[in-house]
């Protein structure tokens, strides 16, 4: 069964970049809770659970290596993930890369995005702006065209 990441979380990070991830997001029942951490739109960094990631590379195998632009898109973003385990206590460490990619400070917005979460900088978070009725907006489309979900949330939210 796939988590659902819910909720806003704010934490501060340590000298070596790493943050606390919420206990309801790492899972109870298993020892070590693994992700992998992308590089996301609007300057954010996409935490994905390891288990829901193996169906983003099954389908990234896919991609011929014949493909010139799949090829470089492929190489820029394995240049920039990252596989990380939560530690003891519940932390994760950022790589200076993405980091920086992501214009991380002291802190960071940790934001539950239904099937992923997304780590914000905090000024980042507070200009993304939007509104309530947007989110409704795009949700009340998902419910009338549930097929084309990729589509419509593109770019939206």
């Amino acid at each position: 069964m796939n988590q659902v990441f819910l909720g806003e979380f704010t934490h501060a990070f340590d000298p070596q970049r790493r943050i606390t991830i919420p206990s309801d997001w790492r899972g109870a029942k298993v020892r070590r809770t693994s992700f992998y951490l992308l590089p996301g739109r609007h300057k954010t960094i996409q935490m994905i659970p390891s288990v829901s990631f193996s169906d983003v590379i099954s389908k990234m195998r896919k991609v011929s290596f014949a493909d010139a632009e799949a090829s470089l898109a492929l190489a820029r973003l394995g240049r920039m993930a990252q596989y990380c385990e939560c530690d003891k206590q519940g932390r994760i460490q950022i790589s200076q890369r993405l980091f920086e990619y992501a214009e991380l400070g002291s802190g960071a917005v940790l934001v539950g995005a239904i099937n992923v979460v997304q780590i914000w900088s905090e000024r980042n978070w507070a200009k993304s702006g939007g509104s309530d009725e947007q989110v409704l907006d795009v949700i009340q489309k998902i419910g009338e065209r549930p097929d084309e979900i990729a589509d419509i949330l593109k770019g939206k939210i």
